[in-house]
């Protein structure tokens, strides 16, 4: 790793240390660490699909950045098509604030999106090791 990346790699580091420390210093019990430590967590995950989408264009063998920007199309249709599916229905509970109809669908969306991708996670696996099998026989 060169020295760039473990310098960031550090920052990070001590940045959610920082953030998970507060929220033990608070003790959770403040709207303020926890939305704090949410926007961390969106933080986090703005800059995972940044650097997947931008570091292929940096190491450039070809058809990687063609087979990354295909992966990116693929993982929006999945998110357009868990979209499309969910209903945002509320089901039957006594809340006493009651989440609007775009919570109910983002939700929605997000759980069949995590099905979704917990089953193909789950086929590339015994997928991968059976055709690897087969290739050694």
């Amino acid at each position: 790793m060169s020295k760039s990346a473990k310098i960031f790699t550090y920052i990070i580091y001590i940045i959610s240390v920082i953030v998970c420390l507060g929220f033990y210093v608070f003790n959770g019990s403040q709207n303020k660490m926890v939305s704090t430590i949410l926007n961390w967590g969106y933080i986090l995950c703005a800059l995972a699909v940044l650097i997947t989408l931008i570091m292929p264009f940096f190491y450039r063998s070809g058809g990687s950045s063609k087979k990354t920007l295909w992966e990116f199309g693929i993982v929006v249709l999945l998110c357009l098509v868990s979209f499309l599916i969910a209903s945002g229905n509320p089901v039957d509970a006594h809340v006493s604030t009651p989440p609007t109809h775009s919570t109910l669908k983002l939700i929605d969306t997000s759980l069949i999106l995590s099905v979704v991708l917990l089953v193909v996670a789950f086929l590339c696996a015994v997928l991968s090791g059976l055709f690897k099998q087969r290739n050694l026989k």
